[in-house]
């Protein structure tokens, strides 16, 4: 009983804390357009920290508004049924609750638009305000039927959903397609209307705020037979980037062998516009990796990816993921456990320069004996010690997960207006989590600094074991001051093989890294025989370079570090082919949670135009021949960027990729922005 008056009491919490947001937001009837809503609300902290407990946002909604409408929802849930439990029927009048509350929102911009449009005197505004009325008056009597009615009820529940018009968008050129295809059969279809709501809705997302937003927008794939997916709506997604061509959303395509080749020329022609857009993620690799560990085909056709760059099922899975810091893994290997004693408290900025600071910790475990350095007569002992830092260190996060899972299958409540998108939930009353719609666990482990540990460890192979520069303890003295005093040898540390290059040893290295740590992370499985999804990737790549003090390859302390499956930036010398030759002995494809490639071109390296588009197709090829399961491709001019830096108010429009999303340059915190310019190639 003590744990259904708690169930009873967080589900109330939550309830009054979505009633309080939607309560916040304002009635908006646009000047312009047909989509309505908009409108950034105000409300304590506790609020929104009680919503995100409810829902992180970084997985799209169930399509369950779409079959049965706001209608459809409440009366599945304002009844007890026969089959529900205590705790379920508290689920279900949960959502019953918010649901009113969503209803009473569409209703009042239904009037609003209506009051408008009767005292509106110019005959074409009045028809535009009558159709938004109308269009609002719909979604409150029914499920909707046309293409801007499913469009308009998307919208206003991804408004309400997370206080900021925030997260995980999905496979929205599938889930509309239905309507589309509908108008298309009756005649009815009106592709220009169609794609200026589009725009609208790209243009709202931009005024609420760009950057590390989680809008990301999947588009096209494969089905469970193997046909391509790609309709008009996804062309229409791209066409109306195409026409803003600011930071939101982000869009991401997926490829295959059956991939239109109009659709190819179309992201061939986006991305070189040089901002990032559209991330690339095929099918051909991602789809087995996932059936492979145990995912059924079906429901892996049906991924897409969440607030960043990690996959998720859309409309079967949540999402919780951790990330382990390995190039921190190879600084408690030198210091057997421990910290770099040069290493203290920095504060910094996650991404925004008007974001908040904070001062970053680790996140691993010290203590640790993994063998002292002056013991290590050979590069095999010390590999070895640090692949038993390294098996450590990961396993310590399985506990931590291990424990996610429990707390999930026993506790953790699913926000009611999520678990109202979903049709299992609606059915059986249950939390997403437990029976109700999230069929697919999803808990991940990423590690996404491969690629500068393997420049660490051939560092320390290179310069000592080989070319005897220094021994273990010199080097160990060099980095305990940051290299003060050390210069000389940092320069040839600096100069050891790097990947990124093609060098076949530093690249084995990596592969080693990498195959440990997917081997070790998909060994797992929890008492329910839940697995954890393995990853190469990794959101924190700053965070991590201001905890992790000076490296073995010549890097000082807070220097950057690579990011995903992409070399550390400036240590690729030759080119985007020679990193796509080192990527392509990674096993990236296993890591399925998510293993990027993001290649960062020099717009100033060659002639705008056909040549860029060429140079573009000819990296997909390549990437896609390395199984490379998801790339971005960035074209920067390296001076603009710089110029950009100091003098912002000159490239306001100025896009740049950063890690899962895209951002306007000149609103990123500094460090991010010299990451971002180290990285061009």
């Amino acid at each position: 009983m003590d744990n259904l008056n708690l169930w009873m009491q967080k589900i109330e919490r939550c309830v009054n804390a979505c009633r309080e947001l939607i309560h916040a937001y304002e009635v908006e009837i646009p000047e312009k357009g047909l989509l309505a809503g908009f409108h950034e609300p105000v409300f304590n902290k506790d609020t929104y920290r009680m919503l995100f407990d409810a829902d992180n946002m970084h997985y799209p909604l169930g399509d369950a508004f779409l079959e049965y409408g706001i209608p459809g929802i409440l009366r599945m849930t304002e009844k007890k049924q026969p089959s529900d439990t205590e705790e379920t029927a508290a689920y279900r009048h949960g959502i019953y609750l918010i649901y009113r509350e969503v209803y009473c929102f569409i209703q009042k911009h239904a009037a609003k638009a209506g009051q408008l449009a009767e005292n509106e005197n110019d005959k074409e505004n009045r028809y535009r305000l009558f159709r938004i009325a109308d269009i609002c008056r719909k979604l409150t009597q029914s499920r909707p039927e046309t293409f801007m009615e499913a469009l308009q009820l998307f919208w206003f529940l991804y408004l309400l959903r997370g206080g900021f018009g925030g997260g995980c968008i999905g496979r929205l050129d599938q889930k509309l397609y239905p309507f589309y295809a509908a108008e298309a059969e009756n005649h009815t279809w009106k592709r220009e209307e169609a794609l200026a709501a589009i725009i609208q809705f790209y243009e709202k997302l931009n005024k609420m705020s760009a950057g590390d937003t989680l809008r990301n927008l999947m588009l096209s794939g494969k089905n469970e037979e193997g046909n391509d997916e790609t309709n008009e709506l996804t062309y229409l997604f791209l066409e109306a980037y195409e026409r803003t061509g600011d930071a939101e959303p982000h869009l991401n395509v997926r490829i295959h062998k059956n991939t239109p080749e109009k659709l190819k020329e179309t992201c061939i022609r986006v991305i070189a516009e040089g901002k990032g857009q559209p991330t690339l993620y095929f099918d051909d690799f991602i789809i087995p990796s996932m059936e492979h560990a145990g995912i059924n085909h079906k429901d892996a056709c049906r991924y897409a990816n969440d607030g960043c760059t990690e996959t998720v099922i859309d409309g079967r899975s949540a999402i919780s993921f951790w990330q382990h810091e390995m190039v921190k893994t190879v600084e408690l290997t030198f210091f057997n456990g421990e910290e770099n004693p040069f290493v203290h408290p920095v504060e910094m900025k996650k991404n925004s320069r008007y974001g908040p600071s904070f001062i970053p910790h680790t996140g691993l475990k010290t203590g640790f004996r993994s063998g002292e350095s002056a013991r290590m007569s050979c590069f095999e002992d010390f590999l070895s010690a640090f692949f038993r830092q390294q098996e450590f260190q990961v396993g310590e996060w399985i506990k931590k997960i291990d424990r996610k899972i429990e707390e999930d299958e026993n506790d953790t409540l699913t926000s009611p207006l999520v678990g109202g998108t979903f049709k299992e939930c609606l059915i059986t009353g249950k939390d997403p989590l437990r029976g109700g719609g999230f069929t697919i666990p999803n808990y991940q482990l990423l590690s996404g600094t491969v690629t500068t540990t393997a420049d660490c460890l051939r560092a320390v192979e290179y310069c000592v074991f080989e070319k005897d520069y220094c021994t273990l303890d010199q080097l160990k003295a060099a980095m305990e001051a940051d290299y003060e005093g050390y210069e000389p040898l940092r320069q040839r540390l600096l100069h050891a093989p790097k990947y990124g290059n093609g060098e076949e040893r530093v690249d084995e290295l990596a592969a080693l890294i990498a195959r440990k740590f997917l081997d070790q992370v998909a060994a797992y499985k929890s008492r329910s025989g839940k697995r954890i999804w393995p990853g190469l990737y990794n959101i924190d790549f700053k965070i991590i370079a201001n905890i992790t003090g000076a490296t073995p390859d010549g890097r000082r302390f807070r220097d950057p570090i690579g990011e995903h499956c992409s070399p550390t930036p400036g240590a690729a010398q030759k080119g985007p082919t020679a990193i796509v030759e080192s990527a392509k002995r990674l096993p990236m494809a296993e890591g399925y949670a998510s293993s990027p490639l993001h290649l960062t071109l020099d717009k100033s390296g060659f002639v705008l135009g056909a040549d860029s588009m060429l140079v573009i197709r000819q990296l997909m090829e390549a990437a896609e021949k390395a199984s490379v399961p998801v790339l971005n491709i960035s074209m920067y001019d390296r001076e603009e960027l710089m110029d950009a830096k100091k003098n912002p108010e000159k490239h306001r429009g100025l896009i740049v990729r950063v890690w899962g999303f895209n951002a306007r340059f000149v609103e990123l915190d500094e460090e991010l922005q010299d990451h971002i310019i180290k990285r061009v190639n």
